[in-house]
């Protein structure tokens, strides 16, 4: 019978964090996003032959931020399981209609340490930045606005952008360009850097 209580204990601890652990007892500080140009990493290994080529230009989006958890949810030494970010990256790039690019992706981000400074990032490859801005790399002026939102359980919880509105929300004036984000996984970068980015959840 006291193993009995003692599962059930267990089941009804797990069903209270699972519950505490919504948009209203998450805080996230998110910070401007960072979108920088950076070359193709170059690794050396031996048995598998030598070719030549030369390192292209890829656009990094690093967001800084750090969360808040409830104690109800685990307090500072709790982590959220799952927080999904939209990036909307504006290219002063305009398509045969007239209408600015876009670039747009959705991630979801998993295991987020509570009260500690974290990173989340995205990149989007060489030959996307060639065929969305008719040349090879890109420089901050190829950049004309930058925004994010933040969501957890559904919920916008956090966000910014760089020209102060939610410029991306005008659909009919733009190019959206989704899933040319690419995860850092998905790219040459995905063994580097440790801890230092969170996870982003494969779907």
């Amino acid at each position: 019978m006291m193993k009995i209580y003692t599962a059930l204990s267990i089941l009804v601890i797990g069903l209270h964090s699972g519950i505490a652990q919504d948009a209203e007892s998450v805080q996230v500080k998110g910070e401007k996003l960072q979108i920088n140009s950076i070359q193709t990493p170059q690794f050396q290994a031996s048995n598998v032959g030598e070719k030549r080529w030369r390192p292209k230009d890829w656009l990094e989006v690093d967001l800084p931020f750090e969360i808040k958890l409830a104690n109800a949810a685990g307090g500072r030494n709790g982590s959220l399981s799952v927080m999904t970010v939209n990036y909307y990256i504006g290219l002063n790039a305009q398509n045969k209609e007239g209408k600015f690019e876009v670039i747009k992706g959705v991630f979801n981000y998993i295991d987020i340490p509570a009260s500690e400074k974290c990173h989340a990032l995205a990149y989007v490859a060489p030959a996307s930045l060639r065929r969305l801005l008719g040349k090879d790399g890109f420089t901050t002026s190829d950049i004309k606005a930058w925004g994010y939102e933040i969501m957890v359980d559904g919920k916008r919880i956090a966000g910014d952008s760089s020209i102060g509105n939610a410029w991306w929300e005008k659909g009919d004036s733009f190019s959206m360009n989704d899933g040319v984000l690419l995860a850092k996984t998905d790219t040459p970068f995905g063994i580097l850097w440790g801890d230092y980015d969170v996870s982003a959840k494969k779907n």
